[in-house]
């Protein structure tokens, strides 16, 4: 596979010119993304699904993941073949930043023979494994906290919890906010997940108020910020903001917002922001359509696009990240 950075370079200038000219562009490449999730077929093959198919092509390395996660697909499909067959669907794998973590989705509870093959394969190779079965993971046999580097601390993480594609693309993410804050300021880091832009930029800042919809991210939050002395400043709170987001009254409070929506954008909070008297505002998405959409609203509203960057860190797809940095 390859890439093609310049028909993304053409199409994003295309649908986003109008606003900002001059488009910023980092290339992370391939090698790069911690995070793959593995198809596996009912004969215990290992591989990625056709497009809109159940068609399984095997593979022997992913040139888009990161190395080590590339050199544990021929032991992993070596060991699925020792495995009953019909029983994992999934195995997805991923890097932090203190080693290889692997949850296989099942049909049901491993038995007891699975699980001493499990805890086998996890010793020889030396990662976490859990087990998926629907909506519930199990740990099977933990080495080790999954966890994140910030430059001062660690902060410790869930195998399925949502993480930036690649390790540069969220090094470069921070990097960019952090451009952005002159002082120290109050930021509202709304759609916050774990808190990675919090947890970024706490040096930066008086104070943190982090919104996410989901009790389980927002625990996490809450815990890493005590477990790192910084809960007087980062706190966490359970918002569904698209349904009940922040009011322009609600935003009075902060100086910053940084805003991380899932694909389909954020026009209920966008809407509440431009009539909110914010005027610094930092907006991460990865889908460039729903984010003009946004921006659209936020620039009748009278805020311009200071600078805007595209990270191209879905190796050989046409996905970006883009991150805008919006005054007013």
């Amino acid at each position: 596979m390859t890439q093609f950075p310049q028909p993304k370079k053409d199409s994003l200038q295309k649908l986003l010119g109008e606003y900002c000219p001059n488009i910023g562009w980092i290339s992370v490449g391939g090698h790069s993304r911690r995070r793959v999730t593995f198809q596996i077929d009912g004969k215990n093959r290992l591989g990625f699904f056709t497009e809109k198919s159940h068609n399984l092509v095997e593979i022997e390395n992913d040139p888009s993941a990161e190395k080590e996660i590339s050199a544990l697909i021929y032991p992993l499909k070596n060991f699925l073949k020792t495995q009953e067959q019909n029983f994992y669907s999934q195995a997805s794998v991923t890097l932090f930043d203190n080693g290889l973590d692997l949850v296989l989705t099942a049909k049901k509870e491993p038995n007891f023979s699975q699980v001493q093959k499990l805890i086998a394969f996890a010793k020889e190779k030396n990662l976490n494994i859990s087990s998926r079965v629907k909506d519930s993971i199990s740990p099977i046999f933990l080495l080790r906290k999954n966890q994140i580097f910030f430059t001062d601390f660690k902060i410790d993480l869930d195998s399925d919890i949502f993480i930036q594609a690649t390790k540069s693309g969220l090094e470069n993410i921070i990097k960019i906010i952090r451009s952005g804050v002159s002082q120290p300021i109050h930021v509202a880091d709304i759609y916050a997940g774990f808190g990675a832009y919090s947890f970024g930029i706490h040096d930066l800042a008086k104070s943190i108020c982090a919104f996410e919809g989901s009790q389980k991210m927002i625990d996490l939050l809450n815990k890493n910020a005590a477990a790192n002395d910084l809960g007087s400043k980062i706190k966490g709170a359970v918002r569904d903001v698209f349904s009940s987001p922040l009011t322009a009254r609600e935003l009075k409070l902060f100086d910053l917002v940084i805003i991380n929506p899932p694909r389909n954008g954020a026009s209920p909070q966008v809407l509440e922001i431009a009539k909110s008297q914010i005027k610094n505002l930092i907006y991460v998405s990865c889908n460039p359509e729903s984010f003009r959409r946004d921006a659209k609203i936020l620039i009748d509203a009278g805020f311009k696009i200071k600078n805007l960057t595209a990270i191209d860190q879905f190796y050989a797809t046409k996905h970006l990240e883009l991150i805008a940095n919006f005054g007013k």
